[in-house]
């Protein structure tokens, strides 16, 4: 009877003016601008995008538009929001990192899995995006689990209204996590440990949801005496901040829990003030249609009129022009080559990249593509629509948030064909 009055609830549309009214409420407090993007392609159901993190001048929020009760899902991600400013406000605010050093530390610990699926014939594409997968995978469960649990007592009881999306989507999400440490497929190919951790936050998460709703669904892990001791413990450190948490709190907890499950070896949380200090990068207005012809400045006035025009129609939906324009020349610039060399090119731009491209700096060099220099937001477009042509598979683990430039740049391409 629940499930059945609170899909008859969500039927209408009181969830999006519950949404729309918090944009506007933040907004106002972070003054920065905030657009919704439907996303099938993000790996979670739902994420945001700090303005600050992507060199956007918008924060982003993107969601799965298949999920039930998205309005839920996106109130989520803002109420991340409303804690980085709140943290921000105090200076007290921390950024969760991971670096190639991480990456490595972290494929050495799962070798023994590795070396399992090779010698099952597995391809080593499709090893190395599963490690990807799982290094992405467990991370994100270390620095959200904490977070989520203030976030979600936030919308149970400042957002009442909300509790009926809040009911179906947890629910949902919390099936997911079920599954993705039950199912006999993922249990015979994951290492024990890493899955016996993701077990550990997914039981706390359904802790707050059997608290929040009654409903039990701790028995359907089939976690072990030790894992749901240990799951207790974390809770019980949660309730303990749970009324009177204070801003930047919620990382102590991330700190806590990471550093007890031995998983702080593959990540870091960092003070933002700090990381931007060490960060600094020198700005300069970027030009949009410098070199656009493949390294030579010409200007085709009424090709560029057509661009800028087109693109001043979709600038709306927060793109990055330069992105857009620089996807154009890469797609034309593939055009020609197999995709095996584009595969290629597309590897010898991440290795390259394992340092961070900076979108204010030049005179980046792919050695596949000679005689070229690349500008910064040139060589995040290559690199992009590298991976689109020739390895689509892992293009959503690049965490480049680029999708919309992309479908904006085949659109143009294809009409200026």
């Amino acid at each position: 009877m629940a499930f059945e009055v609170a899909k008859q609830i969500i039927s209408n549309d009181s969830g999006k003016r519950i949404y729309r009214s918090y944009i506007n409420k933040l907004e106002l407090e972070g003054g920065i601008e905030i657009d919704i993007f439907k996303d099938s392609e993000i790996r979670t159901a739902a994420k945001i995008e700090f303005a600050e993190n992507y060199n956007s001048l918008k924060h982003v929020v993107r969601f799965k538009p298949n999920y039930p009760a998205v309005e839920h899902l996106i109130m989520h991600e803002l109420v991340h929001l409303d804690f980085v400013i709140q943290a921000r406000k105090k200076e007290l605010n921390k950024l969760f990192t991971s670096n190639s050093k991480h990456k490595s530390d972290f494929i050495k610990f799962i070798e023994p899995t590795i070396l399992k699926l090779r010698k099952m014939g597995v391809p080593e594409s499709d090893i190395t995006n599963y490690s990807t997968g799982l290094f992405s995978g467990i991370n994100l469960q270390v620095y959200n689990t904490p977070i989520d649990l203030f976030i979600e007592n936030y919308l149970y009881n400042e957002y009442p209204e909300l509790r009926p999306y809040q009911f179906i989507s947890q629910y949902n999400l919390l099936k997911e996590a079920v599954s993705s440490v039950t199912d006999s497929k993922i249990i015979e190919f994951s290492p024990k440990d890493i899955l016996s951790k993701s077990k550990i936050y997914s039981i706390v998460n359904s802790m707050q949801f059997l608290d929040l709703y009654g409903i039990d669904l701790i028995g359907k892990f089939k976690a072990s005496s030790a894992e749901l001791k240990l799951s207790k413990t974390f809770y019980d450190e949660y309730l303990d901040y749970k009324d009177d948490k204070q801003p930047g709190e919620e990382y102590e907890l991330v700190q806590n829990w990471v550093e007890d499950l031995g998983l702080d070896k593959y990540s870091k949380l960092v003070s933002e003030i700090d990381f931007r200090k060490d960060n600094v990068r020198e700005t300069s207005p970027s030009s949009t249609l410098e070199n656009f012809v493949f390294g030579k400045k010409e200007h085709l006035l009424d090709k560029e009129y057509e661009m800028r025009t087109f693109l001043e129609k979709h600038k709306k939906d927060g793109t990055n022009n330069d992105v857009v324009i620089f996807m154009v020349e890469a797609l034309k610039f593939f055009e020609s080559i197999p995709e095996d060399k584009i595969k290629r090119i597309a590897y010898e731009i991440a290795v390259k990249g394992t340092q961070g491209f900076d979108p204010n700096k030049s005179n980046y060099t792919i050695d596949l593509i000679p005689n070229k220099v690349f500008t910064g937001f040139q060589i995040l477009a290559y690199y992009y629509v590298s991976f689109a042509l020739g390895a689509p598979e892992v293009l959503m683990e690049l965490g480049l948030p680029y999708h919309e430039e992309y479908l904006l740049a085949k659109t143009m391409k294809n009409g200026n064909n």
